[in-house]
């Protein structure tokens, strides 16, 4: 294994580096990443070349995706000078919302990747549920404990990652294997996480990716078996009144019937309350939905006061965080946990709908993935990060890279088989003219 890793380029070295140990790197996964993006502003076979070509060459599979990332760089940086020049915001600040529009042109080394190692996605899904057999215990017994943070060791940096939720191994998982049987210990960990997480966003995202899937793997049936035998163990273990320690941040103890409060607290306080019994725990799990809501709100209502405001938005660097109170704007918050608001909020309704724009077409690029080569995780895991960034910080921070580069791993192999499928029909095309040739 060493000796296959020695034998990379460098930039599939980092890319390794990157997706398989990101996750234990914490913030240092970040300076590697935005690492990768500097070096790949100077490299023409991965990013220029294949940009130019999807520009200039209607057929090339590209072509819809470089227009909007092009359109959406040019119109992201026009911002950022509205914002430092014109409106005077504050620079760093400023720059950190531009990542938003960067983050899509590592499609480019996702695919640069895939296409030399076809295999590569599959391998990472395997080692992602493997490592978390592994790795979540170890971090909630042990690992949390140390407190290994860069700076403060309440607000600073974590320098290993928490396990989070199993969603995304688990979509994998179910997207390339065939026998799952042998995969039972990771699929038992994934969900426990996914559980666990009380994220739900995260429950929403991963509903939509296995409904997608069962949809064009023709297994609905599986699907429905699967969250119908979740529903009735999350029932019974509330009627039992089954408890387990709570995981920090997430508000309260573990237990089923705090899991129904929390989907419950989505819609009212009253209603998650009356499912939980604890007032202390429904309040905090609508308190999450009541300042999305109040922050969306105040954004929509000072938007509104300028025609320019909604059409090109505040700018960046704009201190959004100050419409949702002084509580936010003293943690330094820049997103508003909505993709969505996030667009509006600095772009206007033109940022907006460049975004729309160019989701659609990375969308269109997984589709025709899923028409070539029968793989469908592209379109699931794109249907799971694109809903939950409705309701999260995602794509508009650096863990945006991320899901770009996932994006241009799915989509190599489909690059990869439809140039060997031109070469072949060349050949084909070609080989009677040489024959005649020789007679």
């Amino acid at each position: 294994m060493l000796r296959r890793f020695r034998d990379l380029d460098n930039f599939t070295k980092l890319t390794v580096i990157l997706m398989f140990c990101g996750f234990y790197l914490g913030v240092g996964a970040v300076a590697l990443a935005l690492a990768l993006g500097g070096l790949l502003v100077f490299s023409a076979r991965i990013l220029w070349d294949p940009w130019v070509i999807g520009l200039t060459g209607r057929r090339n599979e590209l072509h819809e995706f470089a227009w909007p990332l092009l359109i959406s760089v040019l119109y992201g940086i026009a911002e950022l000078i509205n914002g430092i020049i014109f409106q005077g915001y504050d620079r760093v600040y400023a720059l950190k919302i531009l990542l938003f529009n960067i983050n899509p042109v590592y499609v480019f080394l996702g695919i640069y990747v895939s296409t030399r190692h076809p295999g590569f996605m599959r391998q990472y899904v395997r080692f992602s549920a493997w490592q978390m057999v592994i790795y979540a215990p170890l971090y909630f017994l042990v690992l949390n404990k140390l407190n290994l943070t860069v700076g403060d060791p309440d607000t600073g940096f974590a320098l290993l990652g928490n396990p989070g939720t199993g969603s995304v191994p688990l979509i994998g998982l179910l997207a390339y294997e065939t026998n799952l049987l042998q995969f039972w210990a990771p699929i038992l960990v994934l969900s426990c996480l996914t559980i666990a997480n009380q994220e739900r966003a995260d429950w929403l995202g991963l509903g939509l990716a296995l409904v997608l899937w069962g949809w064009l793997a023709n297994r609905m049936r599986r699907i429905f078996t699967v969250l119908g035998t979740i529903a009735v163990v999350l029932i019974f273990a509330a009627l039992i009144d089954l408890k387990l320690p709570p995981i920090p941040g997430r508000g309260g103890e573990l237990s089923a019937r705090g899991t129904i409060s929390r989907l419950a607290g989505s819609i009212s306080p009253e209603l998650a309350e009356a499912v939980s019994e604890n007032r202390g725990d429904a309040a905090f799990y609508y308190g999450t939905v009541y300042w999305r809501k109040q922050w969306w709100a105040a954004i929509r209502e000072e938007i509104s006061k300028d025609p320019r405001t909604i059409i090109f938005g505040f700018g960046y660097g704009y201190p959004l965080a100050k419409l949702a109170g002084e509580g936010t704007q003293n943690q330094g918050t820049r997103s508003p946990h909505s993709i969505f608001y996030f667009t509006l909020a600095y772009s206007g309704f033109v940022g907006v709908a460049i975004f729309f724009w160019l989701e659609f077409t990375v969308f269109r690029l997984l589709y025709r993935v899923y028409k070539v080569t029968g793989q469908i995780y592209g379109l699931a895991y794109f249907a799971y990060q694109f809903s939950g960034a409705f309701f999260g910080n995602f794509l508009e921070t650096p863990s945006g890279i991320l899901f770009y580069i996932t994006v241009g791993l799915c989509i190599g192999p489909m690059m990869l088989q439809l140039e060997q499928e031109k070469h072949a029909d060349h050949n084909q095309l070609a080989a009677p003219y040489e024959v005649a040739e020789l007679v």
